[in-house]
């Protein structure tokens, strides 16, 4: 059986096996290796290697296939997305910025319902653009932000913007800054938290603990703006993007975030919520800029009405 796979803007870039990969979900990573080492994979009728980088116009030729591992899913499954449109805050034919919910995951993972995650949500809300027709792309995260956090999302709609900002997000272009309020006063009011950071899985779920010996960098920035009885408000920068690093950072700094039932002791991290009456994580990602074409693009999303009602004069004093 020969399939022939046009590739286009969207799709190239890629190496050629993860392409596949994904392409044709019901082959499995050795299977489709020994299709690779057959030479069974070409294109104009010369073979490829598993690295070799998909370009527009290249036709992937695939030889070997069963019938049943060439099936493909759906790209998008809006009847099994519910809940309101995303809340957008900017769109062209290449990106969508929104303003994501606290609550809501980023992406699918363990435990998320299928189709409750936000990707699943554009996915399902733009799946009906024709631009994507007989492509594999489809809309993706920039970069992430966790569960519980609210705020400025990236979701780039072509792949090459796609390429592009991943690659400025991965040299340290793009800035992310956030808003968030910790227990305490930290000392100094403002200062940089260069600590590496390393991940640790349990039962429970993962954390991100500062790393005693090797880790991944990460650098976190912190300005006090505002101090509100036992409380800071805090403006953070990030450097890098580690999983749960404003979270990790503070809390090893002695000041963890308000509602933080992972970083903080459970128990007392709901008391701090019950008194200044929230069911959330405050932390809220405020703004993303970058340098492009000699301008600065600026995003930002609004503060939730729930965290603003808590830095309001009246709640605290």
């Amino acid at each position: 059986m020969l399939l022939e796979i046009p590739i286009g803007p969207n799709d190239a870039g890629q190496r050629a096996e993860r392409f596949l990969r994904r392409y044709f979900p019901h082959v499995g990573l050795s299977r489709l290796q020994s299709l690779f080492r057959r030479k069974e994979i070409k294109i104009a009728k010369r073979s490829v290697e598993r690295g070799h980088l998909l370009q527009p116009g290249d036709v992937l030729q695939v030889y070997g296939l069963k019938p049943e591992e060439a099936t493909r899913p759906d790209s998008f499954h809006p009847d099994v997305v519910a809940g309101d449109p995303v809340p957008s805050v900017y769109e062209d034919d290449e990106l969508l910025v929104v303003n994501k919910p606290a609550g809501v995951a980023s992406h699918p993972g363990t435990g998320i319902a299928p189709g409750a995650s936000l990707i699943e949500r554009v996915q399902a809300q733009l799946g009906s653009q024709a631009q994507w027709s007989g492509e594999l792309f489809s809309p993706s995260l920039v970069h992430r932000l966790d569960k519980e956090t609210s705020g400025v999302l990236l979701i780039a709609k072509t792949g090459p913007r796609l390429r592009s900002l991943v690659a400025a997000l991965r040299e340290g272009q793009i800035r992310k800054r956030y808003l968030a309020l910790v227990v305490g006063h930290p000392k100094p009011a403002s200062g940089t938290i260069d600590a590496p950071l390393e991940r640790e899985d349990s039962a429970s779920g993962a954390k991100s603990l500062v790393a005693e010996d090797g880790g991944s960098r990460a650098v976190t920035h912190y300005k006090t703006i505002q101090k509100l009885g036992d409380y800071s408000l805090l403006q953070v920068v990030i450097e890098t993007g580690r999983m749960h690093q404003i979270r990790a950072h503070l809390s090893h700094l002695g000041h963890p975030l308000v509602g933080d039932t992972r970083y903080d002791k459970p128990a007392i991290a709901r008391e701090h919520m019950r008194e200044l009456g929230i069911k959330r994580l405050f932390l809220h990602a405020e703004e993303v800029s970058w340098e492009e074409g000699g301008k600065t693009r600026i995003f930002n999303a609004p503060m939730p009405e729930e965290l603003q009602e808590v830095i309001s004069p009246s709640p605290l004093h």
